[in-house]
């Protein structure tokens, strides 16, 4: 009967992925680490990566992965022991293994065998690696020697091995013999002294449970590494310590004191193998000993696992397609809710009114703990272009400093996952087209480094992400050249500078003298727009020749459930988002009717704010008592407008409902939602309606 490991493959390539995410980050960050004790510790952290990685790997036998890992991990463990300094071009090179690692793992969870490109990239990979280890074997030899030779040395021509597997070992799966046999197979003259941890009695044995320790002694020609890999799958679920030839007796010592009936255990070394009395002699002398951790830690062995102190993890993975359901079925419940609340209205029983009310603040509480769940941080997605920025300046001959700010601002996984591909677009046009090179910027009198500022915040119910650097700026004149040809604009057209700058993302739109690598081709930019409209957000261009730009994308928190504002037009409902209503008013209280027939704006509070019929903009021809309207003032961004509707509904949840293909790129709609009553309300777009009233207001203006 064959096992299905496809669930088992899924985790392990998914888990796969976000260690070696977490060694980019940490060999990035190692470049630029000047303090020791923290190079150190992403230097453990990139191993612990490395070998959790080729462990896992050598279990589904993806052979590839283990080979190019086991050597990436080997030079690892010499840079851990501080006979090797990660360099520049090692970290480069262990950049490049990163990227295969990732490709290999993907093809062989997909069952595909990788074409002779990867292959000789990979083999390209190893060799690299076997000539920096060629190169210290020499030097790392010497180091050994002078740790074999330090403290309390033992007269032996032997190895001995202490192997002590936790009590939970067997329900594991993992039988320690086997591990002991394969040993025997690659070793000569193995003796093997096995003891019952005499502190458990018969009334607590449990045959499912294992009590037994190993002490073994052996002859062989291979490495300490060697002998450590021979229990790589069950370092994990046993405490093992090893003792060298002309060894260190400190570790070995260090991990039997642990027991409490130190005389039972030297009578079975002595058993064992005669060779033992130079440690029985040392244990006899009971000295405190450092902790066994520490020791472990010191000889390069396995790191011992103390469960009874990890925390117990408090989180939980759980599939995106499950989230995405259960955010649906809330959305249904916030319907079927509005639909019962009318129904409850309509029968003026106060209890079952109030009742009602209870329910309603529960479905709410329900639906803000929901979405919560699929708020993430942006850190992530930000932390991913530190090793983008590091390659592209590279490759231009550019210095630049990439510096995150509001790593911790959360916004919707679905956001995430779509603003990556955007934010790419507009990082390595900065660093191509914006930040010069340190030739020029030195001229210039400016840093040669360049700044590169990635910045996630919240603003008026909005996430907010800039993307600025200190380059040159846009060249505003070359824009509008550029446009001109290409009949963007005509040239006796007159456009602001928020205008021009915006010119950038129109489709093949380019001012590039060449085509790159990077860019030239006029291709991306206008994706950043079409991807950013698709999210109900908005792309803004701020720019001040030679100080350099700043694009500011905004997205609303959500796509999901909103709390939204209603008001009606032509008796027909419609929605906006609550966040973006600044305040309500009446109209004929701020405006006489006939500013509202010849004006398309109002002087509120000293203020010029544009405004909008709705009717209008719908087409509506039929007339309304204008006393009876209201203005409703909405902000997105730094623009406000006002929207004139029929009659205000107040406060409401809403589910939006996309419209479908059919409705696709219809001006200033975004969605729609299910009532109560079951008729449907139209969720209008803020941000297009601002700027339609912003264009009617100015193109009146260039009339007059």
């Amino acid at each position: 009967m064959s096992i299905d490991l496809s669930s088992a493959i899924a985790t392990f390539v998914t888990e796969s992925k976000e260690l070696l995410q977490e060694m980019e980050n940490g060999l990035l960050d190692l470049e630029s680490e000047t303090s020791e004790e923290h190079a150190s510790e992403i230097i453990n952290a990139l191993f612990r990566a490395i070998h959790t990685i080729k462990g896992s790997a050598g279990i589904f036998d993806f052979v590839h992965v283990v080979t190019l890992t086991h050597i990436a991990e080997t030079l690892l463990e010499s840079a851990r022991n501080g006979e090797l300094q990660l360099g520049k071009d090692l970290i480069s090179l262990y950049l490049e293994t990163r990227d295969a690692t990732e490709t290999l793992i993907t093809l062989a969870a997909a069952e595909t065998e990788p074409d002779q490109d990867l292959l000789n990239k990979v083999n390209h990979l190893v060799s690299c690696f076997s000539k920096y280890i060629e190169a210290d074997a020499d030097e790392a030899q010497d180091e050994v020697f002078k740790k074999t030779t330090s403290g309390n040395q033992l007269d032996n021509e032997r190895w001995v091995l202490f192997f002590v597997p936790n009590e939970n070992v067997l329900r594991n799966g993992l039988d320690p013999y086997s591990f002991i046999h394969y040993l025997n197979s690659e070793t000569d003259d193995l003796k093997v002294s096995t003891w019952f941890d005499s502190m458990f009695g018969p009334q607590q044995f449990d045959p499912e449970s294992n009590y037994l320790s190993f002490i073994i002694s052996f002859n062989t020609d291979k490495t300490e590494n060697d002998i450590i890999d021979i229990f790589e799958f069950i370092r994990s679920e046993a405490y093992i310590a090893i003792l060298p030839p002309q060894g260190d007796t400190e570790i070995l010592k260090a991990s039997i004191q642990k027991y409490q009936d130190i005389d039972f255990v030297t009578h079975s070394l002595k058993e064992a193998d005669p060779a033992f009395a130079d440690i029985m002699q040392l244990l006899n002398q009971k000295e405190k000993t450092p902790p066994p951790e520490q020791t472990l830690e010191q000889s390069g062995a396995a790191p011992t696992v103390n469960t009874s102190k990890l925390h117990k993890s408090k989180t939980l993975r759980v599939e995106a397609l499950k989230l995405d359901r259960l955010i649906d079925q809330v959305g249904e419940m916030v319907i079927t809710g509005a639909r019962t609340n009318l129904l409850a209205h309509e029968t003026g029983n106060e209890t079952l009114i109030e009742a009602m009310a209870l329910l309603e603040r529960l479905v709410e509480n329900i639906r803000d703990s929901s979405l919560k769940l699929r708020m993430v941080q942006i850190g992530e997605t930000f932390n991913k272009f530190k090793r983008v920025v590091r390659d592209i300046a590279d490759e231009l001959g550019k210095q630049v400093e990439l510096t995150i700010v509001g790593a911790e601002t959360e916004l919707d996984k679905t956001f995430v996952e779509k603003v990556s591909d955007p934010l790419m677009h507009i990082v390595r046009n900065a660093i191509d087209h914006g930040i010069e090179d340190p030739d020029t910027r030195r001229a210039q009198g400016k840093p040669e480094q360049g700044q590169l500022t990635l910045k996630a915040y919240h603003d008026s119910g909005s996430i907010v992400i800039e993307v600025s650097d200190d380059g040159k700026g846009l060249d505003q004149e070359k824009i509008l050249k550029r446009a001109v040809d290409r009949g963007l604009v005509s040239a006796n057209q007159t456009l602001q500078e928020k205008d021009i700058n915006l010119l950038i993302f129109e489709p093949g739109f380019s001012t590039a003298e060449s085509i790159t690598n990077i860019s030239g081709r006029g291709v991306g930019m206008d994706v950043v727009k079409r991807n950013i409209d698709s999210l109900r957000g908005s792309v803004e261009v701020e720019s001040t020749p030679g100080q350099g730009s700043t694009i500011l994308i905004r997205l609303p928190l959500t796509l999901s459930i909103i709390d939204g504002f209603m008001f009606e037009v032509h008796k027909e409902n419609y929605v906006i988002p609550l966040d973006t209503v600044v305040e309500c008013l009446e109209l004929h209280e701020v405006v006489s009717e006939q500013d509202i027939q010849d004006k398309s704006y109002i002087n509120l509070r000293t203020e010029v704010l544009p405004f909008i019929r709705l009717r209008t903009l719908f087409g509506i021809e039929e007339q309304i008592d204008h006393t009876r309207e209201s203005l409703v003032i909405v902000q997105f961004g730094t623009l406000r407008a006002g929207l004139v509707v029929d009659s205000l509904k107040g406060e409401f949840q809403t589910v939006v409902k996309p419209l479908g293909r059919l409705f696709e790129g219809l001006k200033c709609i975004s969605g729609a939602t299910i009532l109560g009553s079951g008729n449907v309300a139209i969720i209008l777009d803020v941000s297009a309606l601002i700027k339609s009233a912003i264009s009617v207001y100015e193109a009146l203006e260039k009339k007059h």
